[in-house]
C-alpha cells in the first residue's frame, strides 16, 4: 500500500491543473454542516434538522429559478407576432448570395435568417455592447437600424461573445518531457515520433473552380493509400453539413467559418495529422488569424494559393455558377462582384491551369517531403535529404577545447592495438556514416546484425530504450517495451582481441585505442568483451566459408574475442595520400549540400573510372529529377576505395577524372 500511495501521489503531483472558483460558498455550507455535526448521528430529530436547514437554503434557489421561468414565458407570449410583421413588412427574398469556398450548389437553396423576431425586450444603445431588438405593438416604426441586417447583428453578437469568451473550467497544461501525462496532452515531439509523422496544416485559397477540392482529394489519396499516413480534408463538404451549418455568405459568417475551421485544423495538426483545408476564405485577416493560432503552438502552416486566371475559372465553370453571375441570376459572388484578397506571401502557390492534376499533387508532396512532415522525428538533416538512420546527426570527434584533456587521459589508460581495417571502421563510426551507431558493436547489436539485418533503436526515448545500444548486454533482463524503430545494419562492425588483450583491459572503465605505428586515436569506454563467434558471423554475413575471400580472411584472423563500446575520436583520422579533403564527416557534406542550395542528392558509386556509360546515366538521372520539379539536383560522386583487384585502376587516378567531371558540371 505504501508503494501504490506513493506512486498515486507521484503522478498526481505531475499533471498541471488549474481550476476555476466555484460559485458556491464552500465556507458557508462547510460552517453550516460543522454546526450541526457534519455528519447523521443516528437522532430522527437531527436528521430533521439538516433537511430543515437544506430546505431553507435551497429555497430562495428554487424560487428565483420559478419566477425566472414564468418571466420568460409571459416574454414569449406577449408583443404578438402581427405587430412585429405590421412594424417589418415581409421582404422579398434577396438572390442566392454563394461562395464556392463551401461547395454550395447553386440549385440547392440556401436557408434565409428569420428576420422575424418574437421578442419584447428592452435595450439600451451602449457603445460596446451590441443593439438589442426593442418591440412596441403601439408604434409603426422601427428606428432600429442595425437590425435591417440580421446577418450583420448576428456577427457582432457572435464578436461580442468571442471577445469575453469565459475561462476553462479546467486546464491542463502541456506536459513537458519526463512529466506524468495524466489528464495532460503528450509532448509534441514525442506524439510526432510515436505516429512517425508530423502534424501540418495546408491551407488551400482561391477562387472557385481552381482546384482545390480536387487537388486535396488526390493528395490525400497519395499520403493514405501509398504511404500510410494520418490525413484528413476540410472543406465546405463536411463543414457546412455539420459545424458551419448556421453559417451564411455574410462577411461576418465567411470569417466565422474561417475561425471555426482554423481552430479545427489547429486541433487535427496538434494531434498529428496531415490537414488539407480547401477553403475560399477570401479575406487576408482571417487567414493570417489561422496563421497566428498555429504559430503561438508551434504548428507547421502552409498557405497553398491556387492561382488560376478568371478567364481559365469561367471556362471550366464545373458547376456552372460563373454563367449564373454572368446571367445575373447570381449575386455577390467571390472574385467576380465580391472581393477577393490574394495572398500576398503565401508559402506555395500552384498554378493548376498550368500543369496536370499529378505535377500539381507532386510539387505539395515533394514539399511536405523536404520539409521532413512526412517522418516524425525532428528534421536534422537539409531540405531535399532524409534524416540519418536513427534519426540523430553522429559526430564522435572530442571537441577541441576538450582535446588536451582526452589526450592525457589517453597516456593512463590500458591500450588496446588495432588494424588497418579496424581504423577504417573506426573513421567510419565517428564521422557518421555508422548511424547511430557510437562504437563497436557490443554483442547484443552483433546478434541483431546477424539475424535480422537491422537494428532497433529509440531515439526519443518513447519505450524507455535510449540507451539499448550503448548498455552493456544483459539477456537475463528484455524491457517490457521494445524499441519501436527498425534501422538498417547489415555488416558487423566489431573490434577483436586476443585472450591476452581480454586479461590485461578486464576491470578498466575505459582504454586506449592504437593504431599499428604507435598512434593513439580514440578512447572506447565502458568496455564489453564476448566470444568471437567467427564461424556464425561468416556464415550469416556471406552465406559461405571461403578463406580466399579477403573479408573472410581477416575475420579468421582476429582474436577469439571482441570488445564492444562507445568511442571518442581524439582527431581526424589522415592518410596522408592526397585524398584528404575528399574525405568528409557525414556533418560537413550535409553542410556541403545545404550550401549547393540542394533539394535533392543523387549519388553514383563506381569502382571503376567514369566511361561514357556513366556519363550518360548521371546527365539523365538530373535531367528527370528537374522534369519532376526539382530545381537543384546536387550529383554526389562516391569512388569506392579500400580493397582493388589487380587489375584495379587506382583510387587516386579515379578521384582525379572524378575532379575533371564535376569542373566540367557533369
Amino acid at each position: 500500500m505504501p508503494n501504490l500511495k506513493k506512486r498515486r501521489n507521484f503522478l498526481f503531483s505531475m499533471a498541471k491543473y488549474a481550476y476555476a472558483p466555484l460559485s458556491i460558498d464552500e465556507d458557508r455550507r462547510r460552517r453550516s454542516n460543522q454546526s450541526s455535526g457534519g455528519h447523521y448521528d443516528g437522532d430522527p430529530s437531527s436528521q430533521a434538522g439538516n433537511e430543515d436547514h437544506l430546505v431553507h437554503e435551497r429555497m430562495p434557489l428554487c424560487v428565483g429559478f420559478c419566477v425566472l421561468l414564468a418571466i420568460i414565458y409571459v416574454l414569449s407570449r406577449t408583443g404578438s407576432q402581427d405587430a412585429l410583421e405590421q412594424q417589418h413588412p415581409q421582404q422579398q427574398q434577396p438572390l442566392v448570395s454563394n461562395n464556392n469556398n463551401e461547395n454550395y450548389s447553386n440549385s440547392q437553396p440556401i436557408p434565409q435568417t428569420n428576420t422575424n423576431f418574437q421578442s419584447n425586450t428592452n435595450v439600451n444603445h451602449a457603445a460596446d455592447t451590441p443593439a438589442v431588438i426593442t418591440s412596441d405593438s403601439s408604434k409603426t416604426e422601427c428606428n432600429c437600424p442595425d437590425l435591417q441586417n440580421t446577418d450583420e447583428l448576428i456577427g457582432k453578437l457572435r464578436e461580442k461573445a468571442l471577445a469575453n469568451s469565459p475561462p476553462h473550467i479546467i486546464e491542463c497544461a502541456k506536459a513537458e518531457r519526463g512529466e506524468s501525462q495524466e489528464a495532460c496532452h503528450l509532448p509534441t515531439q514525442d506524439r510526432f515520433a510515436a505516429l512517425g509523422q508530423k502534424g501540418a496544416t495546408l491551407w488551400m485559397t482561391g477562387c472557385s473552380g481552381a482546384g482545390k477540392t480536387t487537388i486535396a482529394t488526390a493528395l490525400e489519396d497519395k499520403l493514405v493509400k501509398h504511404y500510410g499516413k494520418h490525413v484528413y480534408r476540410l472543406d465546405g463538404d463536411n463543414l457546412r453539413t455539420g459545424i458551419n451549418r448556421d453559417l451564411g455568405f455574410s462577411k461576418a459568417d465567411r470569417a466565422e467559418s474561417v475561425r471555426r475551421t482554423g481552430e479545427l485544423a489547429t486541433l487535427f495538426t496538434d494531434s498529428g495529422v496531415i490537414t488539407l483545408v480547401g477553403l475560399i476564405s477570401p479575406y487576408q485577416a482571417d487567414r493570417d488569424a489561422v496563421r497566428k493560432r498555429h504559430e503561438e503552438q508551434g504548428l507547421p502552416f502552409y498557405e497553398v494559393f491556387l492561382d488560376v486566371p478568371i478567364e481559365e475559372l469561367e471556362k471550366r465553370d464545373p458547376k456552372g455558377q460563373y454563367a449564373n453571375v454572368a446571367a445575373g441570376k447570381l449575386k455577390h459572388f467571390t472574385c467576380i462582384d465580391d472581393p477577393y484578397e490574394a495572398p500576398p506571401n503565401p508559402e506555395i502557390v500552384v498554378k493548376t491551369h498550368e500543369q496536370e492534376i499529378e505535377d500539381s499533387v507532386n510539387q505539395l508532396f515533394r514539399r511536405l517531403e523536404r520539409d521532413g512532415i512526412l517522418f516524425g522525428a525532428p528534421k536534422v538533416s537539409p531540405p531535399g535529404l532524409p534524416n540519418p538512420d536513427g534519426d540523430v546527426v553522429v559526430d564522435l570527434h572530442v571537441p577541441l577545447e576538450l582535446k588536451a584533456e582526452r589526450k592525457a587521459e589517453a597516456e593512463t589508460l590500458p591500450k588496446v592495438r588495432i588494424t588497418d581495417i579496424e581504423l577504417n571502421w573506426l573513421q567510419t563510426i565517428g564521422e557518421g556514416w555508422a548511424s547511430p551507431l557510437k562504437g563497436f558493436m557490443r554483442e547484443g547489436t552483433l546478434l541483431e546484425t546477424l539475424h535480422f539485418n537491422s537494428i532497433l533503436t529509440d531515439p526519443f526515448n518513447l519505450t524507455g530504450n535510449a540507451l539499448r545500444l550503448e548498455r552493456q548486454t544483459d539477456f537475463d533482463n528484455f524491457p517490457e517495451h521494445p524499441a519501436a524503430n527498425r534501422v538498417s545494419m547489415s555488416v558487423p562492425i566489431t573490434l577483436a582481441c586476443t585472450s591476452f588483450t581480454r586479461d590485461a583491459i578486464k576491470g578498466a572503465q575505459s582504454v586506449a585505442l592504437v593504431t599499428q605505428m604507435g598512434q593513439t586515436v580514440a578512447i572506447l569506454r565502458d568496455p564489453e568483451v564476448y566470444e568471437n563467434r567467427k564461424e556464425e558471423i561468416v556464415a550469416r554475413m556471406f552465406g559461405v566459408i571461403d578463406n580466399d575471400h579477403p573479408y573472410i580472411k581477416h575475420i579468421y584472423a582476429g582474436g577469439d574475442y571482441l570488445i564492444g563500446g562507445e568511442i571518442e575520436l581524439l582527431d581526424r583520422i589522415r592518410y596522408n595520400d592526397g585524398l584528404d579533403k575528399w574525405r568528409k564527416t557525414a556533418k560537413e557534406l550535409m553542410q556541403e549540400f545545404q550550401e549547393k542550395g540542394a533539394d535533392t542528392v543523387y549519388a553514383f558509386q563506381t569502382r571503376n573510372p567514369t566511361h561514357a556509360g556513366h556519363a550518360y546515366l548521371m546527365r539523365s538521372a538530373g535531367e528527370d529529377l528537374r522534369k519532376k520539379g526539382y530545381q537543384k539536383p546536387v550529383l554526389w560522386l562516391s569512388p569506392l576505395g579500400g580493397w582493388t583487384k589487380a587489375d584495379d585502376v587506382p583510387l587516386d587516378v579515379r578521384v582525379k577524372q572524378h575532379e575533371e567531371v564535376l569542373a566540367g558540371g557533369g
